[in-house]
């Protein structure tokens, strides 16, 4: 059963997200100011970090905050101001900085796993979110192209999510994870699917070149990448909620209301984003 209250809650966060986000996207195309969708990820990035360190005390592997935080706009931006030409050498730096950080811990399991969990965070967050940019500025000189891209993965997404909580709350019942997300249920999965393929077909509309690849021939590269990226998003979500049973808490924070903290929000989607970056500009070669 549907909560009313909590539905009303979750549409209005979405409404306004969604409203910042095809904001940010449109005025990046519009006024040729790309770096605009890098504030928009750092937006994103930097309290799922805050909120990651946090799951991180929790767990007793307690992070020098700064010294993890610092390179989030660094690994974020030097994708923006690089195309994602370089963001591998800010990556590398990233990650032998964590290593290095805690090589002198003592005892060396506590150092062992304070780097380890630095260097997965870095990968977890920003590393997989600075792949939307790489989506947005792939339309190389057609900028408009590129913002369609974005706004499809992250109408599959949502298409996702919705799809899956309101199947799942009205028909669900057969638990798909119960010892992790008893909520999760095979029907709302399935309903998740069908969503995104929706998602993916009401972006097109907007774009006439992904109309004319959506709605002919393409159509079954859209059902395939609707089914690779809905898993990669419930997958994200099966992550997280392992690491909050983990942590002992219900939600990573309360960024959004009704939809928890930052984390909660973009879970499925720092799984989803290299899953569609791949099969696009891969496998089919769609991108430029």
């Amino acid at each position: 059963m549907i909560n009313a209250r909590n539905l009303t809650k979750r549409l209005f966060s979405a409404l306004t997200a969604g409203g910042i986000v095809f904001s940010t996207l449109y005025l990046g195309t519009r006024f040729d100011v790309q770096w605009i969708v890098g504030i928009l990820i750092l937006f994103a990035a930097y309290p799922a970090g805050v909120e990651y360190l946090q799951l991180m005390k929790r767990l007793q592997i307690p992070l020098a905050a700064p010294e993890f935080l610092i390179w989030i706009p660094i690994l974020v931006f030097s994708t923006v101001i690089f195309n994602g030409r370089y963001s591998i050498v800010a990556l590398l730096l990233a990650i032998a900085y964590q290593v290095l950080r805690y090589l002198g811990s003592l005892p060396h399991r506590d150092g062992f796993l304070k780097a380890v969990a630095g260097v997965f965070g870095l990968l977890y967050i920003p590393w997989l979110l600075t792949f939307f940019y790489q989506i947005y500025i792939s339309g190389g000189d057609r900028p408009a192209v590129g913002a369609s891209n974005a706004l499809i993965i992250l109408l599959m997404v949502w298409g996702y999510d919705s799809g899956a909580y309101i199947i799942g709350s009205v028909f669900g019942r057969h638990q798909a994870f119960p010892n992790v997300s008893p909520k999760k249920t095979w029907e709302g999965i399935i309903g998740g699917f069908l969503f995104t393929i929706l998602g993916a077909l009401v972006g097109a509309a907007f774009s006439p070149v992904w109309r004319e690849f959506a709605f002919w021939q393409g159509f079954p590269h859209i059902v395939a990448s609707s089914f690779i990226v809905a898993g990669a998003a419930q997958l994200g979500d099966v992550f997280e909620s392992k690491l909050k049973r983990a942590a002992g808490v219900k939600d990573s924070g309360t960024f959004l209301p009704g939809h928890g903290g930052a984390l909660d929000r973009i879970d499925g989607l720092l799984f989803a984003l290299p899953v569609f970056f791949f099969y696009y500009n891969y496998i089919l070669h769609f991108f430029n």
